[in-house]
């Protein structure tokens, strides 16, 4: 058993969905804040659709992934599955979570780059609170796939 190959897919994947969160970041908010069109009650709904059915769709693919290793000894779909998840999914998760730390102008919380966009307060704030759960709910998905990436050097 050879956990320890664990943490440095950990240290790589904190690393990839940090530097993709940022690039992700605009496009995604960007979005959000167009389907919102002024509708605090709009704005959260499509932000907890649009994030409830990538966490499925992440999901889906982790067991897909595990059901390949585990009944065709698959590793060629579960490393790819694996990855696909922890590259994208991870960051579109994420880039809702609250800023843990500020560095002056370096650290921005995603309330204050949707009003630079042009979205109105009310609008930011409504789509920041409705994706902080799913920050959370991305890290365990991300400790699922780092797991799920390393399954067979794990069991």
């Amino acid at each position: 058993m050879r956990i320890w190959i664990m943490v440095p897919l950990l240290v790589a994947g904190i690393a990839w969905a940090w530097w993709v969160r940022r690039r992700m970041q605009q496009s995604q908010l960007h979005w959000l804040i167009d389907r919102a069109r002024d509708s605090t009650a709009k704005a959260r709904a499509f932000t907890v659709s649009t994030q409830t059915v990538a966490a499925l769709v992440a999901v889906v693919v982790l067991v897909v992934a595990l059901w390949a290793e585990q009944t065709h000894r698959a590793f060629w779909v579960r490393v790819p599955l694996a990855l696909l998840v922890i590259s994208v999914y991870v960051p579109f998760a994420t880039q809702l979570a609250p800023v843990r730390f500020r560095l002056g102008k370096l650290r921005r919380s995603p309330q204050q780059r949707m009003v630079e966009m042009g979205a109105r307060p009310p609008i930011a704030e409504a789509i920041a609170r409705a994706g902080k759960p799913f920050a959370f709910v991305g890290s365990l998905i991300f400790l699922a796939a780092v797991t799920v990436l390393a399954w067979h050097h794990v069991r």
